[in-house]
């Protein structure tokens, strides 16, 4: 079981599992391994055993709200229980099935909205990997044939060549561009759209880096910038003054530091993109604009959260 826990937990720490909704799914499925396979004789000895595994899991990537997101929202659901050993592992298993579940419905209707929203473009540019982008595209192109989307190759681990290929399969025109070569054509971009990695309560995005600049250089071209995300990607922390930490990788990521004597070599894993230069949020509950959406997660219930 311990050993099971671990490879996910280093999958998810060095990218073998990537995109925020993939890393939460992961977790979830470790809860569920555990659920099955401890060998804990008491109510207590396997809670002690989720929480070990929980803290570890969301240090592993610590710019993923929506990981910690579905653990707590997991251990909400433990608490109101106050059944035995037997009873807490079906509990869990349970809830690990109903998060898939609810994730497939959440992603459909997402891309039902944001296939709607995008129908009419011609030209849409998108940054990174996101299965929500793809999604939507998907979508998009079956309600306005003879789409073309523009990938960037998003260095410094390329997620764009994937979002490419999938398209290109799913038989949509695909152009692969560098990440700097955004403002030589954003002026052909009808819009721009994104995944996301978490939502602040100022309706900030935190997206793969790169992704500021993507929206700073729509905002000044009238394009309109949106990203995909469910409502399970707001980080609640924020809205008592945290801020969202943001990861930094290896810097052997984009070279050997070794062969760059006396340089330092940075390599953050996202940026924040500010509310400003966001055009809408495309969720399981419609297209909401930034300044919207903590309003809706409030009036559905933060508790959800918790």
């Amino acid at each position: 079981m311990q050993r099971e826990v671990e490879r996910i937990r280093k999958d998810i720490k060095r990218l073998r599992i990537q995109g925020a909704r993939n890393v939460a799914k992961a977790a979830m499925a470790a809860m569920g391994v555990i659920a099955r396979k401890s060998k804990a004789e008491s109510r207590e000895e396997l809670v002690n055993e989720f929480l070990v595994a929980a803290d570890e899991l969301a240090s592993a990537r610590p710019t993923e709200p929506m990981l910690r997101n579905a653990l707590r929202a997991l251990f909400a659901h433990m608490r109101r229980s106050k059944g035995d050993v037997v009873e807490l592992r079906k509990l869990v298993e349970k809830e690990e099935l109903e998060y898939f579940r609810r994730m497939k419905r959440d992603e459909e209707r997402i891309a039902e909205y944001g296939g709607r929203e995008l129908s009419g473009s011609s030209v849409i540019l998108t940054h990174c990997h996101s299965s929500s982008v793809v999604s939507i595209l998907e979508r998009a192109n079956e309600l306005s044939k003879g789409m073309e989307v523009i990938c960037t190759e998003t260095r410094p681990r390329f997620q764009g060549l994937i979002t490419a290929k999938e398209l290109s399969r799913a038989g949509l025109k695909v152009t692969l561009i560098v990440d700097s070569a955004v403002s030589h054509f954003m002026k052909d971009v009808d819009a721009v759209v994104v995944g996301a990695d978490a939502i602040t309560a100022k309706g900030d995005l935190i997206n793969k880096i790169g992704t500021c600049g993507i929206a700073m250089i729509a905002h000044e071209h009238g394009v309109g910038m949106y990203s995909a995300a469910e409502t399970f990607k707001f980080d609640p922390l924020t809205l008592w003054g945290g801020i969202e930490r943001i990861e930094e990788r290896s810097p052997e990521e984009i070279t050997n530091p070794k062969k760059l004597k006396g340089v330092e070599v940075r390599n953050p894993a996202f940026d924040v993109t500010p509310a400003r230069y966001l055009t809408a949020y495309i969720t399981e509950m419609g297209v909401i604009t930034p300044q919207s959406l903590l309003n809706v997660v409030m009036r559905e219930g933060i508790e959800k959260l918790y």
